[in-house]
């Protein structure tokens, strides 16, 4: 079977955390049903004060559940960056820690599993808060002028690498916060790499370390960079 590496980025969430770990067993369930053996879950630890903590997380898997802590916050590309890097799988399932996309939503890209890279997709769902739907479509615009122009969400914290091809493209990557996804599909794209963008289920975050005020200056910055 196609073995598939679970990769959580987590900053100073660890009740989110502990949360998630619960719904680990039901992306394994998944995984095999879709022709995937879920190797491990890799909580990324981006410099959370105190360090994260889920040793007293309920329903735990009997798959190895690991923590790789950054010793500094450095964001969150960093971190996913770190955790595909460490992982084993073949197949590595970026999510984000509040699980806005359930983890059960892998079914949706596993069909596209032979891309480089698979992007879940919340384009045209309802639910964002009004001001997170303005900076979404302004940062749109922008990655529209960087040369992305067939991905409507690049920025779904739901994502699927094959890193038979994707390991170089970490290696090389560079923006370390929010919009690292952009620079990973215009790198992807440049190496003659698959990029698709999917459909996924998305119930709104519960909590995110986004901050407009001191986020978009640097989101715009960085596609500078990418640009």
């Amino acid at each position: 079977m196609k073995t598939l590496s679970l990769v959580i980025p987590v900053y100073n969430a660890p009740d989110l955390a502990r949360a998630a770990v619960a719904h680990v067993r039901e992306l394994d369930a998944c995984a095999k049903a879709c022709g995937f053996e879920l190797a491990e879950a890799i909580f990324v630890d981006d410099g959370s004060a105190p360090p994260l903590d889920i040793s007293q997380a309920d329903g735990s898997p009997t798959l190895p559940i690991k923590v790789l802590r950054q010793p500094a916050n450095r964001g969150k590309g960093a971190a996913v960056r770190a955790g595909a890097l460490a992982a084993k799988g073949e197949w590595v399932l970026m999510s984000d820690v509040d699980l806005s996309a359930p983890l059960t939503e892998f079914a949706r890209l596993a069909p596209h599993a032979e891309a480089w890279m698979t992007c879940g997709s919340r384009y045209g769902r309802a639910g964002m808060p009004l001001r997170r739907r303005i900076l979404s479509r302004l940062f749109h615009a922008l990655v529209w002028l960087v040369g992305v122009r067939d991905i409507q969400d690049t920025q779904c914290g739901f994502k699927l690498f094959r890193m038979e091809k994707m390991r170089p493209v970490f290696e090389t990557q560079r923006i370390e916060r929010f919009a690292f996804d952009v620079e990973l599909i215009k790198r992807v794209r440049r190496a003659g790499g698959s990029v698709v963008e999917t459909p996924v289920a998305w119930h709104g975050g519960k909590r995110s370390s986004l901050r407009v005020l001191r986020d978009a200056p640097r989101m715009l910055w960085d596609l500078l960079r990418i640009a």
